[in-house]
């Protein structure tokens, strides 16, 4: 995979299976922080394919607030409703539109 851009080798491994960024940062060799930067790429690119980004939302795992509204792709913070940083990290996968 050595041979394919860091986007190419992301968006090959998110057809097989779904990911967070974290193990999309390892299986790559990219910090965490530049997933979210590669993936609103992919977003474009896939809308050309009529494929899309499938997301599976953060969610707190103190009180269980869905991140399901969230547009950015970045791991949130705190829960705006518990305030607690105990939080699921977001998973994603590219499938059919």
């Amino acid at each position: 995979m050595a041979d394919r851009s860091t986007r190419q080798q992301i968006m090959d491994l998110l057809s097989q299976e779904e990911m967070n960024a974290l193990e999309i940062s390892q299986a790559v060799g990219v910090s965490e922080k530049e997933v979210p930067l590669n993936l609103e790429h992919i977003i474009r690119t896939l809308g050309k394919e009529g494929k899309r980004l499938l997301i599976s939302p953060s969610i707190c795992l103190g009180c269980g607030y869905s991140f399901k509204d969230r547009k950015r792709l970045q791991r949130p913070g705190r829960c705006p409703s518990c305030k607690g940083s105990h939080i699921k990290m977001a998973t994603y996968r590219i499938g059919l539109k």
